[in-house]
């Protein structure tokens, strides 16, 4: 602005003060000017603070990377079971292997086999992962229970093999699994998944800490694997690859194993295999229940406020209506029903339960002396057993009632009695059937359909289509987990 101007718009007075004020601002300014240019001695420098907060430097990608983190981040456990699974396989150095590739054709859009064996998983899946994770072992062992059994724990093999990890009889009673006309502990996804686990974790020592070649033996018998092992010729040329690739294995053995690897990848990446996993909480799922009286199943179910069927679903290993007498025997429900049934049996007079016997038939008996003599009529035992006459033979096993049995009950072994049959000779393939639905339907292993069968895939699979479901007697092959 001109001093003219300025002088009539503030008059002499105040054009001397502002004058004044604009004078030392521009003196200010040129000393501030001149400062920044001068050193500053480090003994000086040294009496300022390090880092003035004014003057702190702005960070970069880099700076941050490199600054330690902070110990306020915690590690988030995942909400889901798949997740989990993925964050702990670690067998990766063998997926790439190409008869793990050629087993992928299996799995690849098999959405009704995905659906079905997750519905199948969720009660125990959970507890698959947490005994394994408690051991530190690599999670891609919770996959053989699919590879298996398709996670069905009913299910049996035409070797007598049973459960979710498919126990053959003599190796399950080895590693502790009871198999009685009561009970069949290869059917306790819990107690079998446990045995499993130690019989896994044997088989790793044994074979030079190979995860890959202890899964061939718990499938083939170690064994076969050590006599394979002694013949082989050529040694693997990949060596962080299992020697398991090189061993001449029969088909079953060698499918296996890639199975399980290729069942991985599909579950690292679902999407790009054309499946959609439907999500398993990252939660318990089954709660103990301790029983320190026999029980009818159907009582527990009421007591626990429980669909019947449902209670038998998680707890497959009681092969009768009725847990064993005289034995502390434990029953797993979900959280609400087992706190409902705890809170019942506190409370519940155990003389008014209707408790049973086993009679094993001998030569010479008659149903009639067995009631005599066991203080039961033989309208009881005929209806308690599903007998239509008077006809019994040596050797089989009779319920023998404690107490009165009520109507209800009747009816529950009469439904136990069909459930139990054995599946039938043959089945013709109707419209709109799959490979997956005909084992479940009939608790065998879908393998064992294909094996009886001689299929390759289950896609053969037409309707019309006659399918043996029982293994003619003749035939021999390679039983799961037996030496």
């Amino acid at each position: 602005m001109p001093i003219a101007s300025l002088k009539r718009g503030l008059g002499l007075g105040l054009y001397a003060e502002g004058l004044h004020r604009l004078i030392s601002a521009c003196v200010l300014g040129s000393l501030l000017a001149a400062c920044s240019t001068v050193e500053i001695p480090e003994t000086v420098a040294s009496d300022a603070p390090e880092k003035p907060i004014a003057q702190q430097p702005v960070k970069t990608a880099a700076t941050i990377i490199a600054e330690p983190i902070s110990s306020t981040v915690t590690y988030e456990e995942p909400t889901d079971l798949w997740e989990r699974l993925r964050l702990g396989f670690d067998l990766t150095a063998d997926y790439a292997h190409p008869s793990v590739s050629r087993q992928l054709k299996r799995y690849r859009q098999q959405q009704d086999y995905f659906d079905l064996v997750t519905e199948r998983a969720q009660p125990f899946l959970y507890e698959v992962i947490e005994q394994i994770e408690q051991r530190g072992l690599p999670l891609e062992l919770a996959l053989v229970p699919f590879v298996e059994s398709a996670f069905n724990p009913d299910a049996y093999s035409h070797q007598d093999a049973a459960g979710l990890w498919q126990f053959v009889s003599a190796t399950g009673r080895s590693y502790g699994l009871e198999q009685t006309w009561w009970l069949d502990e290869r059917r306790d996804p819990l107690e079998s998944t446990r045995a499993a686990l130690d019989y896994l974790e044997v088989l790793y020592a044994e074979f030079d800490e190979d995860w890959i070649l202890a899964l061939a033996a718990y499938n083939a018998g170690g064994g076969n694997i050590r006599r394979a092992l002694k013949n082989q010729k050529n040694q693997a040329s990949d060596s962080r690859r299992s020697r398991f690739w090189d061993l001449n294995l029969n088909e079953e053995t060698r499918d296996h194993i890639p199975r399980i690897l290729a069942l991985a990848l599909v579950i690292k990446s679902p999407a790009e295999y054309g499946v959609e996993l439907v999500s398993i909480p990252n939660e318990r799922y089954l709660y103990p229940v301790t029983l320190t009286n026999q029980i009818d199943l159907s009582l527990a179910a009421r007591l626990a406020e429980f669909d019947l069927g449902s209670l038998k679903q998680l707890n497959p290993h009681y092969r009768q209506w009725a847990t064993p007498p005289d034995d502390t025997r434990t029953l797993y429900l979900p959280d609400r029903e087992s706190q409902r049934l705890t809170s019942a049996l506190l409370t519940l007079d155990s003389s008014t339960l209707v408790t049973f016997d086993r009679y094993r038939i001998k030569t010479g008996d008659t149903l009639s002396a067995i009631a005599r003599r066991l203080g039961t009529k033989v309208d009881v035992l005929q209806r308690a057993n599903g007998l239509k006459g008077s006809r019994i033979i040596a050797g089989d096993s009779l319920l023998i009632p404690r107490g009165d049995i009520s109507e209800s009950q009747f009816e529950t072994i009469a439904q136990d009695s069909k459930e139990t049959q054995r599946p039938p000779a043959s089945y013709t393939v109707k419209r709109g059937d799959n490979l997956w639905s005909i084992a479940r339907r009939y608790n065998i292993r879908s393998e064992d359909i294909l094996q009886m069968n001689n299929l390759l895939d289950a896609a053969l699979l037409q309707p019309g289509q006659k399918l043996v479901l029982r293994n003619p007697a003749s035939r021999q092959s390679n039983s799961t987990n037996s030496d």
